[in-house]
């Protein structure tokens, strides 16, 4: 049977050990697998660590690169490497409070808005970013995975080992989380003037 398009191509070619093919996925999925580890390890070195390592897990088994949720299989094993990595150092991160703060780059104004405007997407921006950043992990991640990197509940569920219904309940959690956070900053949007 061949394959029906050109990303099922690939995934044939990757499983049958294609150098070439290997690449094009790690092209394809390295950004979305990164900014999960980002957010998971919280530390770029560490995130970038876990990546490598899931990049090169996945050179080391085709039957894995040839299949179509392979995509979960990458943000699974960056979890469960990026969990590896906090465990010793949890209480001590916790206690110096490093983290990565990548809501500058993603926040940046638009060139469009007014600089009143700008300041104030801004600053929600980074209040999301520091919202979903303080949230418990497994909530995080759930958030992350199916509302930042737009994963389906599908590959949420095959990602992280949950029931759809968990996943759901973790999601609208997590969801809830963030914005009673931003109320609690900010308050209502009447008493912003929005």
């Amino acid at each position: 049977m061949e394959a029906s398009t050109p990303h099922d191509t690939v995934l044939a070619a990757a499983a049958r050990g294609d150098d070439g093919a290997l690449e094009l996925l790690v092209r394809a999925y390295h950004d979305r697998v990164y900014r999960f580890g980002l957010r998971v390890c919280r530390d770029a070195f560490d995130a970038d660590d876990a990546v490598q390592e899931a990049f090169t897990k996945l050179a080391r088994r085709p039957d894995v690169a040839g299949d179509p949720g392979v995509l979960s299989w990458l943000m699974t094993v960056v979890r469960n490497l990026c969990l590896r990595m906090l465990r010793p150092f949890a209480r001590e991160r916790a206690r110096l409070g490093v983290r990565v703060d990548d809501a500058d780059a993603d926040a940046a104004p638009s060139a469009e808005l007014d600089p009143q405007a700008a300041l104030e997407r801004w600053r929600l921006v980074r209040a999301v970013h520091e919202a979903i950043a303080g949230l418990e992990p497994p909530y995080r991640e759930v958030l992350v995975l199916r509302d930042v990197e737009g994963l389906t509940g599908e590959e949420v569920c095959a990602t992280l080992g949950l029931s759809e219904a968990a996943m759901k309940s973790r999601l609208h959690r997590a969801r809830q989380a963030v914005r009673a956070e931003i109320l609690r900053r900010d308050g209502p949007p009447a008493e912003r003037g929005g």
